[in-house]
């Protein structure tokens, strides 16, 4: 079972290149908020950078895309995991997990419906 922290690397499909992805939520009725992790450029939204160290994945400046977040099923993420299709990775720290969380709330580029979603789970920080 999948929990809040927990990452895994996959594309959204096989033809998209792949990326670390966060679960930032603990499951609602079978669903799940997740962020993706992308390299940090020149545009980049900067609400949450994350630097070498901050995950053993992380092996330059990076940030976390708030545009590509989503609400993603439990079972959808385990399927891609068992299947191949996703890899697990390790968990995030408690702080980097309030640090993502923080940025969803504040980011301009979080889609609605995430954002509402989140928002209707009443995460204590």
């Amino acid at each position: 079972m999948l929990n809040c922290g927990d990452t895994f690397y996959a594309g959204e499909t096989e033809d998209d290149e792949p990326h670390l992805s966060i679960i930032i939520t603990p499951p609602s009725e079978g669903e799940v908020v997740t962020v993706s992790i992308t390299t940090r450029r020149r545009k980049s939204e900067a609400l949450a950078c994350l630097n070498v160290g901050d995950h053993p994945f992380i092996k330059h400046e990076s940030v976390v895309a708030y545009a590509y977040s989503r609400t993603r099923s439990v079972d959808d993420i385990e399927f891609a995991i068992q299947s191949g299709n996703a890899i697990l990775r390790e968990p995030v720290t408690p702080a980097l997990l309030k640090k993502i969380r923080m940025g969803l709330r504040d980011s301009d580029f979080t889609p609605n419906g995430v954002r509402h979603f989140y928002c209707s789970l009443q995460i204590e920080e």
